[in-house]
């Protein structure tokens, strides 16, 4: 048996413009995937045809065993050379070959692994074993003298294959199983000796996929007078392993560090300010690096028109005269993950004695690696306006690596520039990596939107895909009538449940005394209160109430209370938070607001809210300023992205409140109640858009922060006594 495997390593295997366009989208770790594909149960080895085939048809599964499927690829082309995936436990799945009820040459593959992801890199292995159950005929026990016009037929509940003299010396059949079927049946006809017909008929009970079933006869030329059958079955149970490998590597890599390889590279003579840098990527090693060019005395190349000088075997002399023409190479080899790495650089002083001209210079570069693989990349360079070419009427823009909110859970924001105003029906397309249908969005006349400029700089617009799914990539291409360009990938953001968000969970926490907490085992694992600092008054400020839900059969009740701690009488607002209670210094609280987040962007929060505002009064320790005796007390709800934990004190000598402007926050979104919200004994529903500061681009958000007051100024100990604030089902909204 032979295997296929497919190696794959972030950065290093794919070309810039291929390559998700979205650095910014950092997760815990990193996974690196290599497949592994048991591919036959023959010697045989495995023809270009048959790998390209199982290359083209593998289908790739990530799921989270509690989330479900995360991402799919169909076709190891679409599998992303690295994924940035948040900690935990995962399972990856591959399929791959024809499933078919039964056949003689269509085999089926399939692997599981689970996997855990943590800091830093995962290699992960997926070994994709066969997954047909197999039968075979014994030829040595074939007696053609014994037995003529024997045919074997094996079947199972979907299937049928027969067996016969022309090919019992080497067919094997290849089933699939039926969820309900676990017993091949296999039925013998033909003729003995004396030329009576005979059949016979057996089942092969539990078969097992990976396994091969081989079929052995045995005669009894006295069956008659024995009273038994003419022909006997035995049957060989053989797993199936593997017996040597074959791998399938990708070919070299050719890219351009800082630009597309596929494009023109464009300047103007003498003011070039960058090195161009070509990256090759192989497997083994590299073998050679040839550059030519028919335009290589123009271009001051070491060699004549149309010759080629290979990089990576010089004489010293060749070796000189290329240093001399300002061209260098670096190649480095990583023994752990055989892949080689060539930097091959044309510096800024070689690109500056280019004269203009009116066409583009062209340098051919081949590369093959160690395995005889090769691949072959022009370098064109246009010096001058006159030498610069539209290559596609529609392109899609690089989005840079920092822009956090280009891609988010449901939506993307794509850059799309109009190269030709001849272009028909200029847009994109996108579908899910791996599936086969497109959606497509037009941009309208080209002719508008294209700008007639300098060296025929294109126009750039923005298409908004909305409707997408989180977690999950996206293929994109360029379209017009007649031109699809290369494809571009994204992955969507994913959404972030907020825990206990439908406040159904309730338990004690037990210290020296008991604090009522919302969680399911008395600990502050996402929401917390102030009750904490009111348990030293026995009173409860944040508490379930069955008296209205949304959803289940509680909600989270914040009244705002009058309570006497340690003689001091102070105002107490009812509350709730995502974050910690840290601690009671004297009758004041330390809190932490802030629970870690997986750095997505949704657009508001939405919640169930009842509120019943009291008028304020003015107790000792109030601050008569924000909410006066006799006025109205108002309640907040507001919702804030961060960098990081905040600290809150509210103590009045060492005060320190949420402040949104503050340099860790990123987002933030509120709501003040001025008056009753809801209708009596109902709770009604409330969406808070979050506002993205423009630091939200480049920096990424880690903490949530959620605030729930009965009185907005609770902080100060001013507010209304008896204020009260029903709150239920929050949820973060994604468009």
């Amino acid at each position: 048996m032979s295997a296929a495997v497919l190696m794959l390593s972030a950065g290093l295997l794919s070309g810039c413009s291929a390559d998700e366009p979205f650095g910014g989208r950092e997760g815990e770790g990193e996974l690196r995937m290599r497949m592994v594909i048991n591919s036959d149960v023959t010697r045989a080895s495995m023809d270009a045809d048959t790998e390209n085939t199982l290359r083209s048809e593998c289908v790739v599964y990530i799921s989270d065993p509690q989330k479900g499927l995360l991402h799919k690829f169909k076709g190891l082309e679409n599998v992303p050379e690295s994924l940035k995936m948040k900690s935990g436990s995962y399972v990856a799945e591959a399929w791959t070959g024809d499933s078919v009820s039964a056949s003689f040459d269509k085999k089926f593959f399939r692997g599981y692994q689970p996997f855990q992801v943590g800091q830093g890199v995962t290699q992960v292995v997926v070994n994709c074993k066969i997954a047909n159950v197999v039968a075979s005929v014994n030829a040595a026990t074939v007696d053609p003298e014994l037995v003529k016009d024997m045919k074997i037929s094996v079947s199972n509940s979907k299937g049928e294959l027969i067996f016969d003299e022309s090919n019992y010396d080497f067919a094997k059949g290849y089933f699939m199983m039926p969820s309900s079927d676990n017993s091949l049946s296999y039925t013998i006809t033909g003729k003995n000796i004396e030329g009576q017909s005979f059949e016979k008929s057996g089942v092969i009970g539990n078969v097992q996929r990976a396994h091969e079933y081989v079929l052995n006869f045995a005669y009894n030329p006295d069956y008659e007078a024995l009273g038994g059958s003419f022909i006997t079955v035995t049957i060989d149970d053989t797993e199936i392993e593997i017996m040597d490998e074959v791998e399938i590597l990708s070919r070299p890599s050719v890219s351009l560090v800082n630009g597309d390889i596929n494009r023109q590279i464009v300047g103007e003579a003498g003011q070039f300010t960058d090195d161009l840098i070509v990256k090759i990527s192989s497997f083994g090693g590299v073998k050679n690096v040839f550059i030519s060019s028919m335009q290589a005395d123009e271009l001051n190349l070491p060699m004549g028109d149309g010759q080629e000088i290979d990089l990576t075997n010089m004489t010293p002399s060749s070796a000189d005269a290329v240093s001399a023409a300002h061209i260098s190479h670096d190649i480095t080899y990583n023994e752990k993950r055989n892949l080689a790495t060539c930097f091959l650089v044309f510096s800024r002083e070689f690109l500056n004695k280019i004269p203009e001209a009116p066409e583009e210079y062209v340098i051919h570069l081949s590369t093959e690696d160690e395995y005889g693989k090769s691949t072959v990349k022009d370098i064109r360079i246009a010096v001058g306006d006159a030498a610069v070419t539209v290559d596609d009427p529609v392109v899609i823009g690089d989005i840079a690596s920092s822009d956090l909110l280009a891609v988010g859970s449901r939506s993307a924001r794509i850059p799309v520039s109009i190269a030709s105003e001849d272009a028909v029906n200029p847009g994109v397309r996108y579908r899910e990596a791996g599936t086969s249908d497109w959606q497509e969005v037009y941009l309208g006349n080209a002719s508008s939107l294209v700008r007639k400029a300098s060296r025929k700089a294109p126009a750039e617009s923005y298409v908004s895909l909305t409707g997408l799914k989180p977690s999950t990539r996206y293929e994109i291409q360029a379209i017009a009538d007649g031109f699809n360009s290369e494809s571009r990938y994204i992955t969507t953001e994913s959404v972030f449940a907020i825990p206990n968000s439908s406040m159904e969970e309730w338990s004690n926490y037990v210290s020296n005394r008991n604090v009522l907490m919302p969680s399911a085992d008395g600990q502050s694992t996402f929401w917390d209160t102030g009750n904490h600092g009111a348990a030293k008054a026995s009173a409860v400020l944040t508490e379930s109430s069955s008296v209205m839900s949304h959803s289940g059969s509680v909600c989270a009740s914040l009244t705002t209370k009058f309570a006497s701690i340690l003689g001091i009488g102070k105002l107490a607002a009812g509350n709730l938070f995502a974050g910690t209670y840290v601690k009671t210094d004297g009758t004041d609280g330390v809190l932490e607001f802030g629970r870690q987040y997986d750095g997505s962007h949704p657009s508001s929060m939405r919640l169930w809210v009842n509120y019943r505002p009291k008028v304020g009064v003015n107790k000792k320790g109030a601050d008569s300023s924000y909410i006066a005796e006799g006025a109205l007390d108002e309640g907040q709800i507001y919702v804030a992205l961060s960098t990081e934990p905040v600290e809150i004190r509210t103590k009045k000598s060492d005060r320190k409140l949420f402040d949104p402007n503050e340099n860790c926050i990123v987002a933030y979104g509120e709501y003040t109640f001025k008056e009753d919200y809801g209708a009596d004994g109902s709770l009604q529903q409330l969406d808070i858009p979050i506002q993205y500061y423009d630091k939200a681009r480049t920096v990424k958000p880690l903490y949530l922060i959620i605030v729930c007051s009965a009185s907005k100024y609770g902080d100060y100990y001013s507010g209304g006594e008896g204020s009260q604030m029903y709150v239920d089902d929050f949820e973060l909204i994604y468009e």
